[in-house]
């Protein structure tokens, strides 16, 4: 057995030299290239999403500025659709909720077509009420994630 363990043993010294050679052949290329670049924001894929208080179709400051930001991206960019969806929580009626969430998408859009840099036929407007949330809650239960209104530029 000792004569087995000492072949084994030359074997692993042979191989380790094998090894430590290769690496250190002179021909041996190594790539040594920057990673490439982030992806551009482009109109193609950008989801932008503005919020409202409770009950509410008012667009406050942060609002006007994702509006503002959403209007830079379209301007002079003649292949660009606008997609806008108004959403609401759970609390009211779902009568009332369907009518907030299109006053909020309502809303958008005409501040967004006031900025003057997309034309009106490639703004496309929708309303889901409280049926499409992104937070789940139980009817009445405020969610400031659902009251918001997406913006998808495509």
């Amino acid at each position: 057995m000792s004569r087995l363990a000492n072949s084994l043993t030359h074997f692993g010294a042979i191989a380790a030299l094998l090894l430590v050679a290769a690496c250190t052949m002179p021909g041996r290329q190594t790539v040594n290239t920057p990673p490439p670049p982030p992806p551009r924001a482009t109109a193609e894929a950008s989801v932008y999403q503005v919020g409202f208080a409770p009950g509410s179709y008012a667009i406050d400051p942060a609002g006007h500025r994702t509006i503002e930001d959403v209007s830079s991206v379209v301007d002079g960019n003649q292949k660009a659709f606008v997609t806008i969806v108004g959403r609401a929580d759970a609390t009211g009626s779902a009568d009332q909720n369907m009518k907030l969430s299109q006053e909020r998408a309502s809303a958008v859009r005409d501040e967004l077509l006031a900025m003057g840099k997309i034309q009106a036929n490639r703004v496309e407007t929708a309303w889901t009420g409280e049926n499409k949330q992104d937070v789940g809650t139980y009817n009445g239960v405020p969610a400031a994630g659902n009251r918001v209104v997406d913006i998808y530029i495509h």
